[in-house]
């Protein structure tokens, strides 16, 4: 089963639905990776991410009889997750954010190694990235994340999302426009490079 969560096989998941206690823990610890990314994407917060990815784990491990195999386990897992996020959102909206955790971006760009006296510059570019990042509409964040930052290819995220390639394609270049846009705002003398 090729749906980019390379330790969950078919018969995992049925193994585990069938109250295999070891296929149920393995199932767990494979999913979990992604599920925190798709609820850090979703959140934008790694707070609000941990949280909710226990609260999609939990559901996951509930509604594994309501998995048929009908779809691959990842557009499934992958849309427990959405619509627990959506929940999340639904309760949030009516509390006020008093601030937001400025790592969150940080967490979705894989560390490299660099030089130390960088760090400092590195740590501003990535503040200003995760602006703009946030500033992305929810579905392009989705499909960015997924195609951009996890090489995932557009027909696979169709795939994970339930939607068309060709929309993956069309929020796909939306959103690369409008982060370039918002980065030639700040760095105008970069056209040169982003052209």
């Amino acid at each position: 089963m090729s749906d980019h969560l390379p330790d969950i096989t078919r018969d995992l998941v049925i193994r585990a639905r069938d109250g295999d206690e070891v296929a149920l823990r393995v199932l767990v610890e494979a999913a979990y990776p992604w599920v925190r990314r798709w609820a850090l994407v979703h959140t934008g917060e790694p707070t609000e991410a941990d949280d909710l990815t226990q609260d999609v784990l939990i559901q996951m491990i509930r509604k594994l009889d309501s998995y048929h195999g009908d779809a691959r386990f990842g557009t499934w897992l992958y849309s427990v997750t959405r619509n627990a996020a959506t929940d999340r959102f639904r309760r949030e909206r009516r509390r006020a954010r008093a601030s937001k955790d400025p790592r969150a971006f940080m967490a979705l760009v894989p560390e490299s190694p660099e030089d130390p006296s960088r760090s400092v510059e590195r740590s501003e570019l990535r503040a200003i990235l995760q602006t703009f990042f946030e500033e992305l509409p929810e579905r392009q964040r989705e499909i960015f994340d997924l195609v951009e930052l996890q090489g995932m290819g557009a027909n696979d995220a169709a795939d994970l999302l339930g939607i068309e390639p060709v929309s993956v394609r069309a929020n796909l270049f939306k959103a690369r426009r409008r982060l370039r846009a918002r980065i030639l705002e700040v760095w105008p003398e970069v056209a040169e490079d982003l052209s």
